[in-house]
């Protein structure tokens, strides 16, 4: 199975001690450089973690044109547009990504998309966490925006209650 990651879910399940859930689901998951370069700078919680995470692999994107055209025509950030450009060039099975225009984007070209809080539900089906609204808390206490709606569609699909 290939994933391929974009910053959001990786620094965001870092934060709440949850990247390793990454691992346990997808065994591997590939960043392209801008990826890397975006999540082990600065302070984050992140940074040593995917520095030191031996499961994480970094590919290069090939099509450096393309990328820079699907820059030019979304106006999404590096890391947004090398993931796509990757997962395209991978034929990946999912693409790791929160931020809905990119997810926007990303949906228009076909590629398959599963965020946070999806990592998150299928971590709880395959029993690696026993709820998800424990870990939504925690990512809402750290800055996440999660809508009301969707924190509620969340607990639904994982049959819990708020």
């Amino acid at each position: 199975m290939i994933i391929v990651s974009d910053t959001t879910p990786l620094s965001e399940l870092a934060k709440v001690g949850q990247l390793n859930l990454l691992r346990d689901i997808f065994g591997k998951v590939i960043i392209p450089q801008e990826v890397y370069n975006e999540v082990t700078t600065g302070t984050h919680p992140a940074v040593n973690l995917v520095k030191s995470a031996d499961w994480i692999e970094i590919i290069a994107v090939k099509n450096l044109e393309k990328l820079s055209n699907l820059k030019k025509a979304t106006n999404l950030g590096a890391g947004e547009c090398a993931a796509m450009i990757l997962a395209e060039e991978l034929a990946s099975d999912q693409l790791l990504m929160d931020d809905l225009d990119a997810r926007r984007v990303a949906l228009s070209r076909n590629l398959k998309i599963i965020g946070t809080i999806g990592i998150l539900l299928v971590a709880k089906q395959q029993g690696l966490i026993p709820a998800i609204k424990d870990v939504l808390d925690s990512l809402i206490a750290e800055g996440k925006h999660i809508s009301s709606r969707l924190y509620q569609e969340a607990l639904l699909a994982a049959q819990e209650s708020s």
